[in-house]
């Protein structure tokens, strides 16, 4: 009981960044979700531009695969190719899909 007290202490006393990138993530990817949900083009497209492309696909990568096709349909063509091209790379840096893509069997 003693540690857990200590522990709420601690983590009192510890300085929470004020703009952690989870933090981040999650508000961009609630704005999404909010903007999808009211089919709010312009507010999407904000998003996009405001927030650029990285930060964006990375949002976009906790949404649903029907929600991120939503979200993609909405956008201008030059928005749609700039997020993809971001998804795809970061995708492609997952450990699990480069085992997948390099040809080699698992037995």
């Amino acid at each position: 009981m003693q540690r857990l007290a200590w522990l709420r202490v601690l983590q009192r006393s510890r300085p929470t960044p004020r703009l952690d990138d989870t933090t981040r993530h999650h508000g961009l990817t609630h704005a999404v979700i909010s903007a999808l949900s009211e089919r709010r083009t312009d507010v999407l497209r904000h998003l996009v531009d405001r927030h650029g492309a990285p930060l964006m696909a990375s949002a976009m990568a906790n949404l649903s695969i029907r929600q991120r096709a939503d979200a993609l349909s909405l956008l201008t063509s030059e928005q749609r190719s700039r997020l993809d091209e971001q998804l795809r790379s970061s995708q492609a840096q997952l450990p699990w899909t480069q085992l997948a893509s390099s040809g080699k069997t698992l037995h």
